[in-house]
């Protein structure tokens, strides 16, 4: 094996205990390969630093030794090495002397143990043993660690991909303060564009189709629309029903959320436009697409009990773009001023048609909605017609 938290092993009293000696090690060597029924180690001598340093990963040993006597050797520097290296950062290193001298400056370099000739046998064995021991329960509960981080972020990485893309998913993983504040308990205030896309006509459908013919075709309804919310960077935070919430700038944030998500919107009346044709063939049935989108604050956290938790957003603009797709017809989108303000600050014209205020319930205030008339639908192409405005 080639790693040492993989090398993980039990320790059994009859094994044969692999050991590395670099340098002659004389102090203890000669007690350790001493002639024996029922040998204990097997010894791999190696004459310099950069033999044993090459030799790690194709042999990992039990035990280290390191002669410390040796003037070539650099001892010290060595016994550093090792417990910088990968696959000997928890395993015993023995550094072992005819003098007691160099005890101190030892365990400073990482040493495990230093022994000198004085050790009788019986002691060495022993102590090597336990080291032995100790070393094997450090990697295995290393790798125990090891293999239930990989787990966790497997675990979270299949969680991400429900919301977002795999390219955003794998851009969250990859930032640890990012990824922490999304799975803690705590909420996140952040600015954000929300969509609403909802079925005109479901009811309807549902009505006249058997559950088994219905559910395949929210299943290509949901699909498509999910598939195009990745395509411009949304995170998905809500399907249930016939309805899709989609959010922009959240949890990473986009300067350009609000552009985002009125292309994401065109192209989903588009495509969805050849789909309802599909189904109107093959079910004879009539229905279409409605979309609201706002932007606003929120906040971002994951919301409900300790048996089950949904990473979603909330807020007053959340439930505008929800009010705003109600009032969406099938193929419109139906957006907030504030939308057309961003939109308007980047110097982009989608020709909007302003439609009359908005009242929503419980706010005194109207809002300015605007929508894109189906006869100007924007080009999806290469390049988005999304057009400076004129100075």
């Amino acid at each position: 094996m080639k790693n040492g938290i993989e090398h993980s092993h039990l320790i059994r009293r009859d094994a044969l205990l692999r050991v590395l000696a670099a340098g002659d090690c004389a102090a203890v060597l000669p007690l350790v390969a001493d002639g024996s029924s029922e040998p204990r180690f097997e010894l791999q001598p190696f004459a310099t630093a950069a033999e044993v340093i090459a030799c790690l990963d194709e042999y990992v040993p039990d035990l280290i030794f390191v002669d410390a006597d040796s003037l070539e050797l650099r001892a010290l520097e060595l016994c550093r090495a090792l417990k910088e290296h990968p696959a000997t950062m928890l395993l015993p290193v023995i550094v072992v002397s005819r003098s007691a001298k160099l005890r101190v400056d030892a365990f400073s370099a990482g040493a495990d143990d230093f022994l000198t000739r004085q050790v009788p046998r019986e002691v060495l064995l022993t102590r090597l043993m336990a080291l032995a021991r100790q070393s094997s329960a450090r990697r295995q509960a290393a790798d125990a660690a090891l293999k239930a981080e990989v787990t966790r972020r497997e675990e979270i990485r299949r969680t991400f991909r429900r919301y977002v893309s795999p390219q955003l998913a794998d851009r969250i993983l990859g930032n640890s303060e990012l990824r922490d504040s999304i799975l803690a308990s705590s909420d996140v205030r952040t600015r954000a564009v929300v969509m609403f896309a909802d079925l005109r006509g479901f009811t309807g459908i549902s009505e006249r189709l058997s559950p088994h013919e219905v559910v395949p075709l929210l299943n290509e309804y949901f699909s498509l629309l999910v598939e195009i919310a990745f395509q411009h960077g949304g995170t998905v935070f809500h399907m249930a029903g016939d309805c899709l919430m989609v959010g922009f700038g959240v949890p990473l944030e986009q300067s350009d959320s609000s552009a985002r998500a009125i292309l994401a919107a065109q192209e989903m009346l588009e495509r969805f436009g050849n789909l309802a044709e599909s189904w109107r063939e093959r079910h004879q049935i009539e229905t279409g697409l409605g979309i609201g989108i706002n932007e606003g604050d929120v906040v971002a956290g994951n919301v409900g009990s300790a048996m089950f938790m949904n990473y979603t957003i909330i807020g007053d603009a959340v439930n505008i773009a929800s009010r705003l797709c109600q009032r969406a017809r099938a193929g419109e989108m139906v957006f907030s001023g504030t939308v057309k303000r961003s939109l308007d600050a980047r110097g982009l014209d989608i020709h909007a048609v302003e439609l009359p205020p908005m009242t929503l319930r419980g706010r005194s205030t109207p809002i300015d909605i605007f929508c894109v008339p189906l006869a100007k639908r924007l080009d999806l192409g290469e390049a988005p017609s999304l057009t400076p405005v004129s100075p």
